[in-house]
């Protein structure tokens, strides 16, 4: 287990003033199972990892982060092990590898960038209908010229 985490769980229970046996007993361990975690020769799980900083109100994603350097300073965002475990890979590539993967990448990229942004063009389009500008409906706005001058026509007829 990281050295920062088994110090971490050592002072937080110091800290609340507690036993190792007290807290074993809280969370349902042994008290030797959680001497063992303080001095690092074996690790909780992720459930028994939360409760113990629960009891000693210590934030879990605080020395997680500080313990395995997943947050990344200046940004908003953690990477997740499956996402070190690419970088790790990644790393070993040789250059040719490094480039092709790069290639993939920034082509992925980009064709989720295109569909995203066509989803958005698509939802920002709004049918458009022509506006009468006359009093009545002007079904025929497509019909051929000798029609329209036909109906102008009419309408100008003082027998109509």
């Amino acid at each position: 287990m990281n050295n920062y985490v088994i110090r971490k769980l050592k002072e937080g229970r110091v800290n609340a003033k507690l036993k190792q046996s007290e807290v074993a007993s809280k969370i349902g361990i042994k008290p030797n199972t959680l001497s063992n975690y303080e001095n690092g020769v074996s690790e909780p799980d992720i459930d028994t990892f939360c409760a113990l900083c629960d009891i000693y109100n210590l934030n879990p994603s605080d020395i997680l982060n500080e313990a395995y350097g997943l947050s990344v300073q200046g940004s908003n965002f953690t990477i997740k092990p499956s996402e070190i475990k690419h970088i790790e890979k990644y790393r070993l590539l040789d250059q040719h590898g490094k480039e092709m993967t790069d290639f993939v990448l920034n082509k992925e990229y980009d064709r989720c960038q295109a569909i995203q942004q066509e989803k958005v063009a698509t939802l920002s389009k709004k049918p458009t209908r022509p506006i009468p500008t006359a009093a009545h409906a002007d079904d025929y706005i497509h019909a051929p010229d000798d029609l329209k001058q036909l109906e102008e026509d009419i309408m100008d007829d003082e027998n109509f």
